[in-house]
């Protein structure tokens, strides 16, 4: 066998050869120990130290005179080995090594002239001299002579079938076992492009296993690599220009909204009726929420390119690789740190704030919306009381999708109620802020996908103006405060959402 799996084959060898040489092996092997088992005891045997199998008979054939003319037979006569009973010509047991039950079959085999014993072994008759019957019973096997050996160890041929049967078992172990190693070393090579690969690991040199179909994989995974690399700086190029071109829109809209902002406050100045007052304070109030909005989407912006800077810092401008080792705990230490990147980058920064004082700020918004849209709103506030631990923006652009949600939904010149009050669910106290309409309720369906992101109900089908955000950004939103989203129907007719954001000690 040797040092044959560490021998280095030539390339484009196949799995093929590399099975003849293992059979080769294993088969010119298994003949070598049966060839030394073999040997083993033919030198033994020829320095008699094996006694043949017929050594017994050849005793008995030896004390075969002095058997029969004995006066009696006794032990020095018989080969140790052997048992005897001296009978009556009449089978009258006399004497001798027999048991009870083998003297009565000895003298039966006798009568029917049977030499074959039951068992294992022969019988031989002595006619005696004294008109006795002399029958012993031996044995055709090989022993050894040494008697401390003959006790030790099983009969020299079994003992050289069963050497042979543990070497070969040795040897089929040994043999199996740096055939596996082989082709585990070759494989390897596979599995760890695979994992590079799956992990966006690209920065790597091509190797080759010496197998010439594992090459072929490898070689159809290095072009997959390739493709995928190209891919992914396309992918950054088309997100960085997205992000860009957001920039900048964001930039440009500030322009119109100052002007939007600044007009409305020259108008304040002035002299206005009463209904045109109030007008103009829902332009003003409204133009300061998308001042945040766009505050908050600089942040994000900001934050990505930070952290797109971060990563090029530690890997080099043209490394791609994610770090990360494989391993499952490390996989969620790094699902953790991309969620809390996630919020961080969203720019949530949770204040404490009454539920009396931000009831205010979604009435209002309710109000502010109803107002722009015509849509008439009935105003429920039951006592408040405790805080909330949110962001606020994110709340209210939460808020905001719900009631838009439900004014698009209800019928035309339907109104929609708007309810705030304390409500305790699972062992926990909210606020719950809810929006119903008048509408025909969701269906089963919207029950159960309405909160999924581009799901569109079949009222919303034709829609030009629905994409099926608005609910799953409200969820998206409320879930990262802590809080939760119910959707339902009303109890006669209509749909009600309702917004949980739970109320902190």
């Amino acid at each position: 066998m040797g040092d044959w799996v560490s021998v280095e084959m030539k390339n484009n060898i196949t799995i093929t050869v590399v099975f003849l040489r293992f059979v080769i092996i294993y088969t010119v092997g298994a003949l070598f120990w049966l060839f030394a088992a073999v040997m083993i005891y033919f030198v033994l045997d020829a320095a008699g130290e094996v006694l043949p199998a017929n050594h017994m008979e050849a005793q008995l054939n030896a004390s075969a005179d002095e058997i029969q003319s004995v006066s009696k037979v006794t032990d020095e006569q018989i080969p140790a080995e052997c048992m005897y009973g001296v009978y009556e010509r009449t089978g009258d047991w006399l004497y001798g090594t027999f048991s009870s039950e083998e003297s009565g079959q000895a003298w039966a085999s006798y009568e029917e002239n049977d030499i074959y014993a039951q068992g294992k072994g022969y019988y031989r008759f002595f006619v005696r001299d004294a008109g006795e019957i002399c029958i012993v019973k031996y044995k055709i096997e090989t022993r050894f002579r040494n008697e401390y050996l003959d006790k030790l160890l099983p009969r020299p041929d079994l003992l050289m079938v069963v050497s042979f049967a543990a070497m070969f078992l040795l040897h089929t172990v040994l043999v199996s076992r740096y055939f596996g190693k082989y082709m585990r070393a070759r494989l390897r090579i596979l599995l760890e492009v695979a994992e590079k690969i799956r992990n966006q690991d690209l920065e790597f040199a091509e190797e080759h296993s010496g197998l010439r179909e594992v090459n072929e994989i490898l070689s159809s995974l290095y072009q997959m690599k390739k493709a995928l690399k190209e891919s992914l700086y396309r992918q950054w190029d088309v997100e960085k220009s997205r992000d860009e071109q957001i920039a900048a829109l964001a930039h440009d809209i500030k322009t119109p909204l100052t002007v939007i902002r600044g007009n409305a406050e020259l108008l304040a100045e002035g002299e206005l009726a009463e209904d045109e007052q109030e007008y103009n304070r829902d332009i003003l109030s409204s133009a300061a929420v998308m001042e945040n909005y766009l505050q908050s989407l600089n942040e994000l912006l900001m934050a990505d390119r930070e952290r797109a800077s971060g990563e090029e810092g530690d890997a080099g401008e043209n490394d791609i690789r994610r770090d990360n080792a494989g391993e499952d705990d490390d996989r969620e230490k790094d699902i953790r740190r991309d969620d809390d990147r996630e919020k961080e980058i969203a720019g949530i920064a949770a204040d404490m704030v009454s539920c009396m004082e931000f009831a205010d700020k979604l009435i209002e918004q309710a109000r502010l919306l109803s107002s722009a849209r015509q849509c008439p709103a009935a105003f429920q506030r039951n006592d408040l009381h405790g805080k909330i631990r949110c962001n606020e923006t994110q709340i209210l652009r939460a808020w905001s999708n719900i009631l838009g949600n439900a004014m698009d939904y209800g019928p035309e010149n339907g109104r929609i109620q708007i309810s705030l009050k304390m409500r305790k669910d699972e062992g926990k106290e909210y606020l719950a802020a809810a929006a119903a309409d008048e509408g025909p309720g969701f269906s089963r369906q919207d029950l159960m996908h309405a909160t999924e992101q581009f799901y569109q109900g079949d009222r919303s089908r034709n829609s030009k103006t629905h994409y099926g955000i608005g609910l799953h950004t409200a969820e998206k939103f409320v879930k990262r405060q802590g809080g939760k989203l119910v959707i339902e129907n009303g109890e006669a007719t209509g749909a009600r959402v309702t917004m949980l954001l739970e109320v902190r000690s």
